[in-house]
Formats: C-alpha cells, sequence, structure tokens
C-alpha cells in the first residue's frame, strides 16, 4: 500500500468522540447562603467533558438574610435569579429553566437540587451522565446519603402509595393541630431511625432498580422527561414534588431509577425547627389537597 492510501485510508476512518453532556443544575436556594455557596464550589469542582450551566435561584426576601453570597452572585459561571419573592421549590426551579430555554437547547440533564448536598468525588456528574449512556433513564435518583446517620434518603418511595393513605394524609394536613400532632410523632420517629442506622454496618451499594418516586432533595431529568412532555410546572407551592415527578413520569411511561452507584452527601439536620410552623403547614395541606386531587 503506498503512502498516499495509507493517507486515504485514514482519512476514511472517523476520529472517535468523547460523549459530551449538557449540564443544567439549578440550586433553589431559600435563607441557605453558607450551603448554597459551598453547592455551587462543590459543582464547579466537578470534572466533565462540557460545561456546566449552574442557576441559582434566590427565593429568600429581597432585604432579608439569607440571599445568595456575593462571591456565588460575582462568579461569571453561576447565573443568579432573584425574582424579589418566594416562588416555591419547583415554582423557582421552572423559572429558571423557562429562562435558560429562550436562548439556549433543552440540555441533556435538567438537575434540580437543593443548596444542602454537595458532591463528595469530583466526578459524580460524569458518572451520573455516563453509567446509563445510550439507555437513560427520564429521572435517576442517586443514593442521598444524610450527613448525621449515613442513611440513603433514596428511593423516596419504591412503589405507588395507595389512593387512601393520600387521601387521608390531605385529611391529616387539613387540621392544623392535628397535623402539628401527626409531624411531630414523624419526627420523633425519624430521629429514632437515623439512631438505629448509626449502629449499623456500612452496606455495600446495591444494584440500579426501577422505583415509583425519587428524593426531592436531588432530582436528575433527562431530556427524553421534558421531550415526552414532563414539565416543572407543579401546581403546589412546596411539598409532594417528589409524587409529581412520579406520577408524571408514570402517566408518560417513563423509567425513574435508583442509581446507587451515584453519590450525593446531604447536610440537612434534623431539626424540629418549622414543624409547627402554621405557613409551613398551609403548604402542606395544598399540595396534599392538589396530588389527591390531580393524581389519585
Amino acid at each position: 500500500m503506498s503512502l498516499l492510501e495509507q493517507r486515504s485510508e485514514a482519512a476514511a476512518v472517523p476520529a472517535v468522540e468523547t460523549a459530551r453532556d449538557d449540564l443544567l443544575l439549578i440550586c433553589v436556594n431559600y435563607r441557605k447562603p453558607v450551603e448554597t455557596a459551598r453547592f455551587v464550589s462543590s459543582a464547579r469542582e466537578q470534572t466533565l467533558n462540557s460545561a456546566l450551566h449552574v442557576i441559582v435561584v434566590d427565593n429568600s426576601p429581597p432585604d432579608g438574610e439569607g440571599g445568595v453570597p456575593e462571591a456565588v452572585r460575582d462568579d461569571p459561571h453561576v447565573t443568579t435569579i432573584a425574582p424579589g419573592k418566594n416562588l416555591g421549590y419547583f415554582g423557582g426551579a421552572a423559572v429558571a429553566l423557562s429562562g435558560y430555554l429562550k436562548s439556549n437547547a433543552l440540555p441533556d440533564w435538567v438537575i434540580v437540587s437543593n443548596p444542602d448536598v454537595y458532591f463528595p468525588d469530583h466526578d459524580v456528574l460524569h458518572r451520573l451522565c455516563d453509567i446509563h449512556r445510550g439507555s437513560e433513564p427520564a429521572v435517576l435518583a442517586p443514593s442521598i446519603r444524610t450527613l448525621n446517620s449515613g442513611v440513603d434518603q433514596n428511593p423516596y418511595m419504591r412503589v405507588r402509595p395507595d389512593a387512601w393513605r393520600i387521601r387521608l394524609n390531605s385529611r391529616i394536613f387539613s387540621i392544623y393541630p392535628v397535623d402539628a400532632v401527626y409531624q411531630g410523632l414523624s419526627w420523633i420517629k425519624h430521629r429514632s431511625l437515623d439512631g438505629v442506622a448509626k449502629e449499623r454496618p456500612a452496606t455495600t451499594a446495591g444494584f440500579a432498580t426501577k422505583i415509583y418516586a425519587p428524593h426531592g432533595s436531588f432530582i436528575a431529568l433527562h431530556r427524553t422527561y421534558f421531550e415526552k412532555g414532563g414539565t416543572l410546572d407543579y401546581g403546589a407551592f412546596l411539598f409532594g414534588e417528589e409524587i409529581f415527578v412520579a406520577e408524571t413520569a408514570s402517566r408518560l411511561g417513563l423509567t425513574v431509577l435508583y442509581e446507587p452507584g451515584v453519590v450525593i452527601e446531604h447536610t440537612e439536620r434534623s431539626t424540629a425547627k418549622g414543624l409547627w410552623n402554621r405557613d409551613i403547614s398551609r403548604y402542606r395541606r395544598q399540595a396534599s389537597r392538589y396530588l389527591a386531587r390531580k393524581f389519585f
């Protein structure tokens, strides 16, 4: 074979390109400036094949404490949105996504996150993109380990709850004194379970499995979720986003996958603060009624 023929043959072989992904990471902050700064720093340290788009939605009061730190606002790689009022969790995320899509194509992954999570390794998001490449689930629920106990908060729900349970919750949450007692008992139960979990030996990660609902603190939505008709336009201000995503995916015939091979750390602390707040109770009541009426 002549040198010219060798060059022609080499030119005919396509170059192998590293798979690239566009990721939009939406962090919704409400009076958690320290956690938000840490979250953004952790996200910016991720090793990816493409640039990571980070949007921080600041739901904090415009003149109050707890807004987005100046270092985050001044970061040229981070977009900060300050609506001037609290839009709620998915409400803020929906505004961020809508604004992003005005000048950008739909990314491969849209991740909606609380600020009190972080990435323990530099390749967490790369692993999230790569672990099911070619057969990506519409919704991916990573392992979310709590700071205090190491409990994995996913799967949030393995199977769909019975309709009577959702309707019962909507009744419980509709009466403030009953809701207050229920929340107190629930908090005590979870504190006890956290204590038991601390005494258990560490277990190895299991296999990826299909589940009903992902934990709301960090939800990864593949582009297929939106292409098939999924949305972030949740009909309640706060609470129940997990069931909203689960029901949306189910109705569209999409997969929600728990993936223990992708690990997120959650610094949320178990505290009774806010359990008996009347505004929080009202949001819980509105969400439970919406879910019962809409899906059950």
